[in-house]
Order: C-alpha cells, then sequence, then structure tokens
C-alpha cells in the first residue's frame, strides 16, 4: 500500500520557504545598502596592485600622504633615486604625533615602501614588482626618453602625471580615495 501524503504538510513547507526567501530578499535590498556600495568599492580596487612613485611633485600635492600610506592594500610605494627617507619623513610627519621617522620604517619593514638607488635600479624594481598599473611623475625623475622598450611587458598599465596639482588629484585620488 502507497501511503497517502499530507497536502497540508507541502502547503506549509511552500508557504514557510516563500517567506524566509521574500524577507531575505528585503533584507538585502533595503536594510543594507551601504555595505554594498562599499563592496562595490572595495572590489574596484583591491584586484589591483598598483605602484605609486613618490616624486617631489607627489610629495609636494598635499595629499594626505599618511592615510593614503597607512591604508592603501595591494599598492606599493617607491621612493625614486633622487628621494631619501628624510624627504618622505618631512612631508608625511603628523605634527600632533612625534613618529615622522616611524612611519617610513613601518612601511619599509611591511615592504610597502621601497627604495632604489639609481634609475636602472628603479626599473628592475618595476620589472620584479609587475605592477597592473603604475602612476609616476616622469617630469621629476627625467626618465621621459629613458624607458625601456619592455617596460609595457611588465608594467600593464603606466599613467604618466603631470607636476601640477590637478593633474595629480585627478589621476591619484581615484586610487586612494573610496
Amino acid at each position: 500500500m502507497a501511503r497517502k501524503k499530507n497536502p497540508r504538510a507541502w502547503l506549509v513547507a511552500v508557504a514557510v520557504s516563500t517567506a524566509v526567501a521574500v524577507s531575505y530578499s528585503i533584507y538585502n535590498n533595503y536594510l543594507k545598502p551601504s555595505e554594498k556600495t562599499s563592496e562595490i568599492s572595495r572590489k574596484k580596487y583591491t584586484n589591483k596592485s598598483v605602484a605609486l612613485t613618490l616624486s617631489h611633485s607627489v610629495l609636494n600635492s598635499q595629499l594626505p600622504l599618511n592615510d593614503i600610506l597607512m591604508n592603501s592594500e595591494n599598492v606599493t610605494f617607491i621612493l625614486p633615486p633622487n628621494l631619501s627617507l628624510d624627504d618622505l619623513a618631512c612631508n608625511i610627519s603628523d605634527e600632533n604625533d612625534g613618529s615622522a621617522t616611524k612611519l617610513p620604517r613601518t612601511l619599509i619593514q611591511n615592504y610597502k615602501l621601497l627604495n632604489c638607488k639609481n634609475i636602472q635600479g628603479y626599473f628592475n624594481l618595476l620589472k620584479n614588482l609587475k605592477p597592473d598599473t603604475l602612476l609616476v611623475c616622469s617630469d621629476d625623475l627625467g626618465i621621459t626618453s629613458a624607458v625601456p622598450r619592455d617596460i609595457n611587458r611588465f608594467v600593464k598599465e603606466i599613467i604618466n602625471i603631470d607636476q601640477n596639482k590637478e593633474d595629480i588629484y585627478s589621476k591619484i585620488y581615484p586610487y586612494f580615495v573610496k
């Protein structure tokens, strides 16, 4: 004998599953839109590796370098041969905190700040890093004619920044301000 199925139990199961699905979609769409926007911006920036060359123009542009240096993920900062850690410390020192030299040391220990001795070392550093995007002010470095031909094999996108503040803000800010 075949067992007779209870239609009332099936009806209750369908009603409960429908109620759960509707409440989940309401929760997902209406109650947490702020989390969705942060997830979208996080996805936009975290998958790309970015190398930013901290040249004179970038350091003097009044960008919030403390926040950028400490809160950026997948970003490597390169100190070019014509600048030292002292130059960086002077531009990112915080008046309230006496940690002007601690910040660059912390970045170096975490491999977020790399220093090179000459232009050839700069290009070798880029070849080993293989960033998706390179932000560089080639006028500050004097490398407009000395760029190796094969650099495009190692760096997918090179964004050349002019020495004026408006261009620096318009090209650098979208990578670091979410």
